[in-house]
């Protein structure tokens, strides 16, 4: 992307100066967030493809994605929730996650965080949670986890209750003081739980967080440990300022509407609605910036995470700022990722291994290898020009026969096909999934069609909507 940009840069001087503003922004954006999302699609990449290889993947990323760790096999004795030791509830101890976390280092740079300084301990495993603080649309816990039996663990958060409500744990994460997750015998970790919050619920502020440890000597689960807190969201409810804009965004003719902006001492947001009557489905907005100018001082927001996403509306989170502040404040984006609903399936032959229809002509199926079933397709995509920075996986469903029955989709005998590469130099995605229709899909009507869940087509179209004037 770097060299291609240089090339640009290097044209003839009238069209450098027509098009510098975009070109800058551009670069900025899609370079800074080809860096900074080499993280996050680490944890992503295979989590599109089918089967063990995607939880591998996911697993060996530094930051752990938490979920349900399922019901325990009986019912756990309840344990004592006492007081906590100054020396693992000391602020100090995590404030190096807000490296990685500009929320968190946002709290803690304005003294924000509540001392909670509660915990439990059970079977050699203690629980501590040292302080918090929400803006009532991201909540930040900072507990430790001491390991006191003799084998190797790792924690996990099982969830996290207000009342009797359970936050959300789609990209609900726990980042940790260190460069691995797993604690060994006798050691003390530190973490920060972060979990993202629904803005139209009310949530109580009576708090309860749930963590389950693993032990990887056993390959069971110490749960039971369960530590109650005060945790208000609408604690900083006086330093919020949120604005309801009233414009819209129409990009390649699909409209884009922005419900609402909020600026919080943690974080700045930006709530996107797609419109219904849309006939794409979009999936992403490309290289988003936010725009602050007052006179010739002009400030901007980049990078931001995209949270509490579905195929209706998605959140833009970025770094907490005074942009509102301001004259004129603007959302800037230059593109989308969305493909035409009725174009949202894969048609194939399985018999005669033929793609009958996709949602592109870039889709392809490979020879199959001795790893491959009768039943099982290794499916290929390489898109050139593709926007690396803001690019994801192809992510296939379920499949439905000539006649209309559906059938799941099971996981591939394969595990050397499957993942999604990129070169951010050559702007390239490889897509390669490995997808098994199960045994007996020969004898199904064909052709069988594919539920297509996600799928990436840039379309690159820059559009600007201003959030906020004090004009």
């Amino acid at each position: 992307m770097l060299e291609k940009e240089e090339r640009v840069l290097m044209q003839d001087a009238n069209e450098v100066k027509t098009n510098a503003q975009t070109i800058r922004e551009m670069k900025l954006s899609t370079a800074v967030r080809g860096g900074v999302a080499q993280g996050r699609k680490r944890e992503m990449r295979r989590i599109y493809t089918y089967g063990v290889s995607a939880v591998a993947a996911a697993a060996a990323a530094i930051v752990i994605i938490f979920s349900s760790i399922g019901s325990p096999a009986a019912v756990d004795e309840k344990v004592m929730q006492t007081a906590s030791a100054n020396s693992v509830t000391d602020f100090e101890l995590f404030r190096p996650i807000g490296q990685r976390d500009e929320g968190f280092a946002a709290a803690m740079e304005q003294g924000l965080m509540k001392p909670i300084k509660q915990g439990v301990e059970k079977n050699g495993y203690r629980v501590d949670v040292a302080g918090a603080v929400s803006d009532g649309r991201k909540s930040f816990i900072m507990f430790s986890v001491q390991n006191h039996t003799e084998h190797i663990a790792s924690p996990v958060v099982d969830s996290l209750y207000f009342g009797d409500v359970e936050a959300p744990s789609f990209r609900a994460e726990a980042k940790h003081a260190r460069g691995r997750s797993d604690i060994s015998p006798g050691e003390t970790a530190y973490y920060v739980y972060t979990t993202n919050l629904l803005p139209s619920v009310d949530y109580s502020k009576d708090a309860k967080m749930s963590v389950a440890i693993w032990d990887t000597v056993t390959q069971k689960y110490q749960k039971g440990l369960n530590i109650s807190f005060e945790l208000d969201t609408k604690t900083l409810k006086d330093q919020k300022r949120v604005y309801h804009p009233t414009q819209s965004l129409t990009v390649d003719g699909q409209q884009i509407n922005v419900s609402q902006v909020q600026f919080t001492p943690l974080n700045t947001y930006v709530d996107l609605e797609y419109d219904k009557a849309n006939d794409k489905q979009i999936f992403k907005v490309i290289s988003p910036v936010v725009i602050g100018k007052s006179g010739s001082n002009i400030e901007k927001l980049y990078y931001p995470e995209e949270v509490l996403k579905d195929n209706t509306k998605s959140t833009l989170v970025f770094k907490s700022s005074k942009l509102d502040q301001l004259d004129t404040t603007s959302l800037k984006i230059f593109g989308i990722g969305a493909v035409k609903k009725d174009q949202l399936k894969v048609v194939v032959d399985l018999k005669k291994r033929q793609i009958l229809d996709a949602p592109d002509n870039l889709l392809q199926i490979l020879p199959p290898d001795q790893e491959a079933d009768a039943e099982e397709i290794y499916f290929y995509r390489k898109l050139e020009q593709a926007q690396v920075g803001d690019s994801f996986g192809m992510w296939l469903g379920d499949f439905t026969d000539a006649k209309g029955e559906k059938h799941k989709r099971v996981s591939p005998k394969s595990t050397s096909h499957g993942g999604t590469t990129s070169s951010t130099k050559e702007d390239t995605v490889e897509d390669e999934t490995a997808y098994n229709f199960g045994k007996g899909a020969l004898d199904y009507p064909q052709p069988l069609t594919i539920e297509v869940k996600q799928y990436w087509i840039p379309v690159m179209d820059t559009q600007t909507v201003e959030l906020h004037s004090k004009h």
